[in-house]
């Protein structure tokens, strides 16, 4: 398969419209954190105690890594394929399986899209009562311009979606960073030993199934892994989307681990598992006082709205590449 066969929507882009792998891993990084990662410690808190997290984190982990690892060899070995997931299932599997790739991904983007922008205006909504929790008419009149203004962002081109992508992905990884390092300042090595276990019954079986518990919001938080190869026509070597998604994915997955245990050393299990959302707010709270919640909640906003530009360049445009390739 050319580039021919690919359709105008994954032609050859010229050298000067081409990202660095750093740009690439920033999409990456970009892609993945969002929302998820501020509700870590409260569904985690919920489930299991430290041992079980890391776990959970162990298993998910090595599972991500392998399909991390997928893309970065079909981006070598099919150099030609320049459409992301959607490129992949229509080459191995035909048009019907390609479409509904690309049909799948499209949905669960917008479904994504609209679940950002509810918890955008429902913390918002904490200083602007007439948001809501994000359901009133003026929190969805809001989230409705956003959505287009992201949009025409990335009509724009990929620089510059690519150039606030990087901003964005600082600004919002700074909270985050904070509270990893007031966590592991402020650790309270008692309460962690009284969340290890995560219960009374310490068998391995327990343990495990405390685990199984968290699988679903584990596999959540990594969705946007595949942003490297959705990029890849953009990339200036092919190598480089798969280093880019090796590499966003790593630092993302010692991120979310550290989020979660600094958590167990932070409070105990069951204040974890009430915690209002977003629990890191919560968590951070608890440690430096009512600033800290502030604080967590401003890079929720800046997380979220950071991470649109890749859901609508990746996913809300998932539809154009069937058409191009017809």
């Amino acid at each position: 398969m050319t580039n021919a066969d690919l359709g105008p929507g994954t032609s050859a882009v010229d050298a000067d419209k081409k990202v660095s792998v750093g740009t690439l891993t920033a999409m990456v990084v970009g892609s993945i954190v969002g929302s998820g990662v501020f509700v870590l410690p409260r569904r985690f808190g919920a489930e299991t105690g430290a041992l079980g997290a890391m776990i959970a984190w162990a298993i998910a982990g090595s599972g991500m890594f392998m399909l991390a690892l997928v893309f970065k060899s079909l981006a070598v070995r099919k150099p030609d394929l320049n459409a992301g997931i959607f490129a992949y299932a229509k080459a191995g599997f035909g048009d019907y399986v390609g479409f509904n790739a690309a049909f799948g991904y499209w949905a669960s983007a917008v479904a994504g899209t609209v679940s950002y922008w509810v918890l955008t205006m429902s913390t918002l909504g904490a200083v602007f009562p007439a948001l809501g929790r994000g359901e009133t008419v003026l929190a969805i009149a809001l989230s409705s311009v956003g959505v287009w203004v992201f949009h025409f962002l990335v009509l724009r081109g990929i620089h510059g979606a690519a150039a606030i992508n990087r901003i964005v992905t600082i600004a919002k990884m700074v909270p985050i960073a904070v509270f990893i390092v007031v966590g592991l300042v402020m650790f309270k090595s008692g309460v962690f030993a009284g969340n290890f276990w995560g219960g009374t019954d310490r068998s391995f079986a327990a343990v495990f199934a405390q685990a199984k518990g968290t699988m679903l919001i584990t596999v959540f938080v990594f969705l946007g892994i595949e942003g490297a190869s959705v990029y890849s026509r953009y990339a200036r070597k092919r190598s480089d989307i798969g280093r880019a998604t090796v590499l966003g994915f790593l630092s993302v997955l010692s991120v979310f681990m550290l989020v979660t245990l600094v958590s167990y050393g932070a409070m105990p299990q069951a204040e974890l598992a009430a915690a209002t959302p977003p629990s890191m707010a919560t968590v951070f709270e608890s440690l430096v006082g009512n600033w800290g919640a502030v604080f967590i909640k401003v890079g929720v906003v800046i997380s979220v709205l950071g991470g649109l530009p890749g859901v609508d360049a990746d996913g809300l445009r998932g539809p154009v590449r069937p058409g191009d390739h017809r």
